[in-house]
């Protein structure tokens, strides 16, 4: 607690913040208010020996309280002075000040000196009430200091009363001066507390949704890659399961395309951790992928399966060519599992605004009013939807499926 103002901070994300909200602006001003006490001090020792109208004893009982207030104010205000207003510390100087600062005055004039820095140190270190009291109390008993010098004849109360009354009013405009600097100040630096708080709060928030955005990212990666992998390889499994025994060449055929689709999961799998572009992509132009992707829908249900490429093929933003890549997979996948169809025909076109994606197939469709939200075309949409495309989707029940996404260039 008796820590230097300035280094009473902690550091929150990168923000510095008071260890404790009631350290403020007054705090960092204390080296002032020492010298100040100081150099009083100091010009006060220096007039009392030099007052001729003052007895010896007189002078040397004003040098030795004087030497106590200092005592007192090193050993508790200087330390009072740097703690919250109320502490003990605070109150346990004041309380020794007051009567010393008092008395000194009693005894030579030059005591005066001492009040500039009473009351400041009074203001400073008690609540305001208690504040308020204690000045009172002191400008009171200075005042009745000046009553005992000057007798309490007619003509002398206004040397008395008037220098009371402009003490007090003094004292007490430097009081609420000096609290309204406290105030405003812990109020600032309860401010920035609450900011370094909230800026925490709101890391804390940021990371989680991230977190969560990552989630459902990598969620969306597997459902479109090795979901449909793992279903491809059932499939073929479980129609090498019905060849065997009749036709050893059609279950060779099937384990040996069950085998490259795992191959690949695995390759994907490998690239989800590494964070890297889907492996089609890595060694190959869109097209190439999309082709390989059409050639393998065709092979594993035995249906007419075609790419066509229009106009002039170009490189895309990897992010574009990828979301081509999953929706493909993804409008592929559900041909797979739901279609039924007999053809399926995939388009990719490029023209001067942008490209254009098309699947089709002539299954049995669906009504899209009535269909349940499915995670496949929810994740083409999102996905879609992140570099800036549009989703066109074309259903009808016994008449095929049509997905349309068209991107921006």
């Amino acid at each position: 607690m008796d820590a230097r103002p300035e280094q009473a901070v902690r550091v929150a994300d990168g923000l510095a913040v008071p260890a404790d909200p009631g350290r403020h602006e007054w705090h960092r001003t204390m080296r002032g208010w020492h010298l100040a006490f100081a150099l009083l001090a100091a010009l006060t020792a220096g007039l009392v020996p030099t007052d001729t109208g003052l007895d010896l004893g007189r002078r040397y009982a004003a040098l030795a309280v004087l030497a106590a207030l200092c005592c007192w104010y090193a050993a508790t205000g200087a330390r009072a002075l740097h703690r919250s207003q109320g502490s003990g510390l605070g109150l346990a100087y004041v309380a020794g000040a007051v009567p010393l600062t008092i008395g000194l005055f009693a005894l030579v004039p030059w005591g005066a000196f001492m009040l500039f820095m009473l009351y400041p140190h009074i203001w400073a270190l008690l609540p305001i009430r208690r504040a308020v009291a204690c000045t009172v109390a002191g400008v009171v008993a200075t005042a009745g200091v000046l009553l005992a010098r000057t007798g309490l004849a007619p003509g002398r109360l206004m040397e008395v009363f008037l220098p009371t009354a402009v003490a007090l009013l003094v004292a007490f405009v430097l009081g609420v001066w000096i609290t309204r600097i406290i105030e405003q100040s812990r109020q600032r630096a309860q401010l920035v507390a609450d900011l370094a708080a909230a800026r925490t709060e709101l890391a804390a928030v940021s990371r989680a949704a991230g977190e969560l955005a990552e989630r459902e990212r990598l969620a969306g990666e597997i459902h479109d890659t090795l979901a449909q992998g793992f279903t491809s390889v059932l499939l073929l499994l479980e129609a090498a399961d019905t060849e065997i025994g009749r036709d050893d060449e059609a279950v060779r055929r099937h384990l040996g395309r069950a085998r490259d689709t795992a191959r690949e999961n695995l390759a994907e799998a490998r690239s989800l951790v590494a964070a890297l572009a889907p492996p089609q992509l890595r060694d190959a132009s869109l097209s190439d992928a999309l082709r390989q992707v059409v050639d393998r829908l065709g092979a594993e249900l035995g249906v007419e399966s075609t790419l066509t490429v229009a106009g002039t093929a170009r490189p895309l933003p990897a992010e574009q060519e990828v979301v081509l890549l999953r929706a493909t997979q993804e409008a592929l996948a559900n041909v797979r599992k739901h279609a039924r169809a007999g053809r399926v025909e995939v388009s990719l076109a490029y023209h001067g605004s942008g490209v254009t994606l098309r699947v089709a197939d002539d299954g049995r469709g669906f009504d899209p009013a009535a269909a349940s939200p499915g995670f496949g075309l929810a994740g083409i949409r999102d996905r879609v939807a992140q570099v800036g495309g549009t989703v066109t989707l074309d259903a009808v029940p016994a008449a095929g499926t049509t997905v349309r996404i068209e991107l921006a260039s």
